[in-house]
This record gives C-alpha cells, sequence and structure tokens, in this order.
C-alpha cells in the first residue's frame, strides 16, 4: 500500500464547521512533515496552484462536496477518501469522530482501494461532438417547467429503444443508483458492477420502466417538444447546459476511472443497510 507524503482537503470554504475542523489536521499532519492543504473544489483558481505533487484528495463535507472533489480526482488521477459531514454521506464514509484515527492508517497505506467509473456527456449535432463534462453519479435531462411533459427519445448503441414521455430522464453509474435514480424507482447497484442505468422520471406511461445495460454501451438521448418546453442537462446535480430541441446527448463511460479509499474494514453492505436502516423495525423503536 502506498504511504502519501502531500494531500488536499477539499472542503466548502463558506462552511465554518468543516473549516475549524480541517484546520486542525492540516496543522497535526504539517507537524508530522506530512504537506497538507486546504482547497476549494468550485474554485480553480485556488486549485491549480496547489495539485502538483499531490498523492492523496480528502473530501470533507456531505455527498455533494464529494462530486465536486471527484472531478478533481478525475482530472488529476488523485486517490480519494471522504470525512462525512453532511446527513446521508452515501459516498463520504468516515465519521467525523473517526477521522482523525483512520486518516492516520490511510495515509500509512492501511486501507481498500475500490474503482468508480464516471460517464461523459456530449452534445451532438451534425458532425459536431462537443463534451460538455463527467459525472460521478448521473446525466439528466430535466423539464425546466412545471404543469408539461418532455419528451426524451432513447437510443442504445445505435438501436431506437423508447420514446420517454415525463419530467425528464437519468442515466446513472452504479454509484449514483443509490442517488436520484433510487428515488425514481431504479435498482441499486454494486458499484464494481460494470453497468449504467437507465431511469425515466416520473412516465407518463406506466410501461416505461428502468433499464441496466453494460457500461461499453454508447446511449444518445435526443431531446424534442412540441410545446416549446426548455429541458436543462444537469451533471450530479449542476446544470451545465440547456437542450434544444433536436439536438443529441451522447452518454459514454468515461475513460478513466477514479480509486476511492476505504478504511481497511470497510463494507459496502454494511454501508447501505447503515443508511437504508434495512433489517430495522421501526414500530418497536
Amino acid at each position: 500500500m502506498t504511504k502519501h507524503k502531500k494531500i488536499v482537503f477539499s472542503g466548502n470554504m463558506n462552511d465554518e464547521s468543516s473549516f475549524v475542523s480541517v484546520q486542525s489536521l492540516i496543522d497535526k499532519y504539517q507537524e508530522k512533515g506530512i504537506q497538507a492543504v486546504l482547497i476549494d473544489p468550485l474554485n480553480n483558481n485556488d486549485t491549480n496552484s496547489k495539485m502538483d505533487g499531490v498523492e492523496l484528495i480528502v473530501s470533507i463535507g456531505g455527498d455533494g462536496t464529494m462530486l465536486q472533489s471527484a472531478k478533481l480526482a478525475y482530472e488529476y488521477d488523485i486517490p480519494i477518501t471522504g470525512i462525512n459531514k453532511g446527513r446521508l454521506g452515501f459516498l463520504t464514509d468516515i465519521n467525523p469522530q473517526d477521522a482523525e484515527t483512520i486518516l492516520d492508517e490511510i495515509i500509512s497505506g492501511n486501507y481498500k482501494t475500490e474503482n468508480r467509473m464516471l460517464l461523459e456527456a456530449s452534445i451532438s449535432t451534425n458532425s459536431n461532438n462537443k463534451s460538455i463534462g463527467y459525472a460521478f453519479n448521473d446525466i439528466v435531462i430535466n423539464r425546466k417547467e412545471t404543469g408539461r411533459m418532455i419528451s426524451v427519445e432513447t437510443t442504445i448503441d445505435d438501436s431506437f429503444i423508447n420514446t420517454h414521455e415525463g419530467d425528464g430522464f437519468i442515466v446513472a453509474t452504479p454509484t449514483g443508483s443509490t442517488a436520484y435514480s433510487l428515488s425514481c424507482g431504479g435498482p441499486i447497484l454494486k458499484p464494481d458492477v460494470e453497468a449504467m442505468l437507465l431511469v425515466p422520471i416520473c412516465p407518463h406511461s406506466l410501461n416505461d420502466r428502468p433499464m441496466v445495460v453494460p457500461s461499453s454501451s454508447e446511449i444518445m438521448l435526443r431531446y424534442d417538444s412540441d410545446h416549446n418546453v426548455s429541458a436543462s442537462i444537469d451533471l450530479d446535480g449542476d446544470t451545465v447546459s440547456e437542450m434544444s430541441t433536436g439536438e443529441n446527448l451522447v452518454i459514454r463511460k468515461a475513460t478513466k476511472s477514479i480509486s476511492l479509499l476505504h478504511p481497511d474494514n470497510y463494507d459496502y453492505f454494511d454501508n447501505l443497510k447503515s443508511k437504508l436502516l434495512w433489517g430495522k423495525d421501526k414500530r418497536h423503536e
């Protein structure tokens, strides 16, 4: 296992409680001769100058912060772990009270490594193909007006599948199977399953059901509207583009994965049961 000599703490600079707890960890590791710095993943000017030689990213915050930090991990090809300062924390599995002990173990080289896939989204028009970004959880076409349906035509590997009418459409990674996809009736996939989820949002037809396809698939979503209803493209919850009638959104597995580092005793199913309260009978509490 690799021992880490330079680490970055990635967190929301506006969250005072996170900042205070991180600063104490930074001071501690600096005293031990380990380079440790703090960055805001949303501030590119703050980030680029500090990433040289970094061997580990520690995201501190909720799953939202982890999603932003994961983009850094992908861009710079650096392993990442997360301290949960949010509410649910599917992605950040280190509890704050255990952070110092577990981080010491990870920095010393005692951890489990798990590779997680990302998705790349591109807008295709005629002969042009423009990448608009990457998603760790999901890529979503969302309607922007209430009270109106949108129509999304789905093609998989050049085979037409269906025209989905409803509130929108989700393409998710296995990591994202416990996010928006889950609330829309999609299945839970273990993160190491090589697959993508296709999940309609509030479909008009009850016959319109979620699908699971191989990660090698190319998904093309074509948006159409007879009522000038606008739609947005969201990557991990952030709107990155508006979608025009007749445009194609092409989704593929990203060329790289990211390495997620877990405590040595980490078990995915234990984490899942804890977050979803499986095996708990709330009637007798």
